[in-house]
């Protein structure tokens, strides 16, 4: 019966663990990432969406323009020769969005650049990148004429972006890098559907600014029901979908969208997501008066400039909340380490593990050390807090360098093996190897490696409770402040209040591991509380004795994953 009981349960926490790591990888793919801004053409993150749709003999192409600038320009280029005249959105140096005389149009998904295969054999283009779209509105009319010129040019050096064409015979195409550097082109089936791009490439995931894409799931859904419908399509149909789809946080917003009826060369222009006050304009008159450029929102009727610049000033008040919080978590931070240095001097390594607590969770930690850490005679629940605290540090430090990768470097969010490795093995590495470690070796006056060898499973169950219920509440707030304050330009009180709300989201992680030390201690298992105290003998729970703690443990994640989905539904 020993026997088979040894063989069972591994097998059984082997299992349960496989289990959790599909379940929680198909919940972490599902999960709404949070994105930043810069113009959709540029070189850091976006969340500008375009689209394509036709039904019938309808064609219309959206795309909403996010960014964090009050505006953009708009200009008119007549045509010169045989190149045809178009309309253009954007800036001098940067062109967003355009429609020409043919009933071509384009515009742009920003993604992390990557080299391609210029092929110096083709025609070369004398002007930079960004005029490449240019050219191509002057020289074609439609999305085949578009593919014949990439293949026959030379393409720039790099890409960072994913361009879209569309032409009024519903024909559209996604131009982006493929894995081996060539161009790729991802076209649109014939007849009556849609193409979306967002911010990704769609020719390859891992080349984006978050996989999957939110913006994405909700154009491709409501595409996909306009297509069911017997009815046709309408300018507000398609209008809605630019609605569904558009962002107001303080990390970017819909400065602008534009709205192209193809086959009647008709364009609707919106400004700061005002969908009920559309710009409407003809194209070939447009080009036939050639009028001079101006800023895009001066062409709107005062009411609409007045409403953009109150949502404007909204959208920097709210950037301003992450300075605040941060100065406000930074002084409570510092104040909560200054009383720690100066009066939890019991003992040397007592004083060490209370600073690192302090240092990682600012006033929750202080807090525990007012509660617990200063009593000579603590109850058993006290102990148990102790204890807890112990468990919290290396989960948050392990969750803040999963927030600062993703927001140095958005592109890790397509790579869905990356969250898994911060869930399950490097809180347990960071507590395991550099914290538990090290002062439990000098707590029990034992070898480093003997502690270590002790010490797992108590490290792997506190940190699968602590990283559980840190994911449940800090993966809500984080996504709440990135959609308030700007992630685009990352500056220190953006960590700073990053820092804050992953410690308010520890609070339900540190409430987990306390049932579980509650249980330990009861059953005289102690360590940290021994450590500050100077008194007792260490005392770890093994394998045998963990192994139903263990199993639950491993499963924490997906509740975690769960809550954390369910808060973001209802908020």
């Amino acid at each position: 019966m020993r026997r088979s009981t040894r063989i069972l349960i591994p097998a059984l926490v082997l299992s349960l663990l496989a289990g959790t790591i599909y379940i929680t990888l198909g919940m972490i793919s599902r999960l709404r990432a949070p994105t930043g801004g810069n113009s959709c053409s540029g070189s850091l993150p976006s969340g500008c969406t375009v689209f394509t749709v036709s039904k019938g003999d309808q064609v219309f192409f959206g795309g909403n323009d996010d960014y964090i600038n009050p505006d953009s320009y708009y200009w008119v280029d007549p045509g010169y020769g045989e190149d045809y005249g178009a309309i253009w959105i954007g800036y001098p140096d940067n062109v967003q969005q355009g429609v020409n005389e043919k009933g071509l149009a384009y515009d742009a998904n920003g993604l992390p650049r990557v080299d391609t295969n210029p092929h110096r054999e083709r025609e070369p283009v004398s002007e930079d990148y960004t005029s490449f779209p240019i050219h191509i509105l002057h020289e074609c009319a439609t999305v085949a004429e578009v593919i014949e010129w990439v293949e026959t040019h030379q393409w720039h050096t790099y890409m960072h972006d994913q361009m879209q064409f569309a032409d009024a015979s519903g024909d559209a195409v996604i131009i982006s890098a493929g894995e081996d550097g060539e161009v790729v082109f991802t076209r649109k089936p014939p007849g009556d559907g849609f193409l979306v791009s967002t911010n990704f490439n769609v020719a390859n995931p891992s080349n984006g600014y978050g996989y999957p894409c939110w913006r994405y799931d909700t154009a491709t859904e409501r595409l996909s029901e306009l297509l069911s419908r017997e009815s046709e399509l309408t300018v507000q149909d398609a209008t809605d979908v630019l609605d569904a789809v558009h962002v107001e946080g303080g990390s970017s917003w819909t400065l602008e969208s534009m709205l192209a009826d193809l086959p009647n060369g008709v364009v609707y222009l919106y400004t700061f997501h005002q969908y009920d006050q559309p710009l409407v304009l003809n194209v070939a008159e447009e080009i036939a008066k050639d009028p001079p450029s101006s800023m895009l929102s001066e062409m709107f009727p005062e009411e609409v400039r007045a409403e953009s610049a109150r949502r404007y000033q909204q959208a920097l008040s709210n950037q301003d909340l992450c300075t605040r919080i941060g100065k406000a978590w930074a002084g409570l931070a510092l104040a909560s380490l200054v009383i720690i240095i100066l009066f939890a001097r019991r003992n040397l390594w007592g004083w060490i593990f209370w600073l690192d607590v302090a240092i990682v969770l600012g006033p929750l930690g202080l807090l525990v050390w007012l509660i617990a850490g200063r009593k000579h005679n603590p109850r058993p629940w006290q102990v148990a807090l102790v204890e807890s605290a112990g468990h919290l540090p290396p989960v948050v430090v392990a969750y803040m360098v999963l927030l600062g990768l993703i927001i140095l470097f958005p592109q890790v969010q397509a790579n869905q093996l990356l969250p898994l490795l911060f869930i399950f093995i490097l809180p347990v590495l960071l507590g395991w190897l550099f914290f538990q470690g090290p002062l439990l070796a000098l707590a029990a006056r034992r070898g480093y490696l003997r502690t270590l060898s002790q010490r797992l499973p108590a490290a792997w169950v506190g940190a699968n409770l602590g990283i559980a219920g840190v994911t449940a509440l800090a993966t809500p707030l984080v996504d709440w402040l990135s959609s308030t304050c700007s992630v685009m330009d990352p500056s220190l009180w953006l960590l700073v209040s990053l820092w804050a709300v992953v410690v308010a989201g520890a609070v339900l992680g540190m409430l987990l591991v306390l049932l579980y030390e509650a249980w330990a201690v009861r059953h005289g298992q102690r360590a940290w509380s021994v450590l500050t105290s100077a008194e007792g003998e260490v005392s770890t729970p093994g394998w045998r004795r963990l192994w139903w703690w263990l199993l639950l443990s491993i499963a924490a994640p997906i509740g975690g994953v769960m809550i954390s989905n369910i808060i973001k539904s209802l908020t």
